[in-house]
């Protein structure tokens, strides 16, 4: 075995204990010194504001000369970043959480994917260079899902759609839910690349042991995606029109 094929065999070995055992402890480790940021933001954030009303009181023009306006200002700053730091750390424990959990519970599709979206927006060009159209029903029914495999999918389909984009001169997605009598709805409609018949057919026919292989690369992703929801007993169809890839899922919740 030579330097390479070592190192890739340490790189896996390290790999395959990533999200297990890793990021937990890394996101534990950031949690304490977050809070205590954020703690003492706001304890400071009060304690000044009080302390400067308290010197005006007694030293009428002292809050001008003091600058307590501009500082004031600033700690505000600090409070608010800090509380924007916090929720951009609970998206990515939360993603783990999620992709952690394998048994069946009931979720609520467009609570998870707004989770998704935002995590997406970790990925610069998702974030900045996309259009987004979001329209979810926030009274749909729960279903039965194991979400480790829900989150990962609706992660690939955005991870795709981005990637379809690349090469667009227009760089629009949209994602809609909604729901009838019987069935959750997901409907994501993207303005890139037009997802290959081999991957459509590979939906179509259901196929369980498909080769990624034998995918275009760009199609890897979607086709994994839309393979593993297959399996979870969700209604999958991919069409075409006016320039738009259209994805449609059907989740039965009753």
């Amino acid at each position: 075995m030579d330097k390479l094929e070592i190192y890739q065999e340490l790189e896996r070995e390290f790999v395959a204990t990533f999200m297990g055992e890793l990021m937990p402890g890394v996101l534990h480790n950031f949690a304490n010194p977050l809070n205590g940021i954020m703690g003492r933001a706001k304890l400071l954030q009060r304690r000044l504001e009080d302390s400067i009303k308290r010197m005006e009181t007694r030293f009428p023009g002292f809050a001008q000369d003091f600058g307590a306006e501009k500082i004031i200002r600033d700690i505000n700053t600090i409070s608010g970043e800090s509380d924007r730091f916090f929720n951009l750390f609970r998206d990515v424990a939360d993603k783990l959480s999620v992709l952690a959990c394998r048994e069946s519970v009931s979720i609520d599709l467009s609570q998870l994917l707004e989770a998704e979206i935002r995590f997406a927006d970790f990925y610069l060009d998702f974030k900045h260079d996309i259009q987004k159209d979001i329209q979810l029903d926030r009274n749909l029914p729960l279903f039965q899902g194991i979400p480790a495999d829900f989150s990962l999918a609706t992660s690939m389909l955005l991870i795709s759609a981005k990637e379809r984009l690349k090469n667009s001169p227009l760089k629009e997605i949209s994602i809609i839910t909604d729901s009838d009598d019987s069935n959750i709805m997901l409907t994501m409609e993207d303005s890139g690349e037009d997802i290959s018949g081999t991957c459509q057919g590979v939906i179509v026919r259901k196929e369980a042991g498909f080769d990624f292989a034998a995918l275009p690369q760009i199609d890897c992703g979607v086709c994994g995606a839309l393979s593993l929801l297959n399996h979870s007993g969700v209604g999958v169809r991919i069409s075409q029109a006016n320039g738009r890839n259209k994805i449609s899922l059907g989740i039965p919740y009753r």
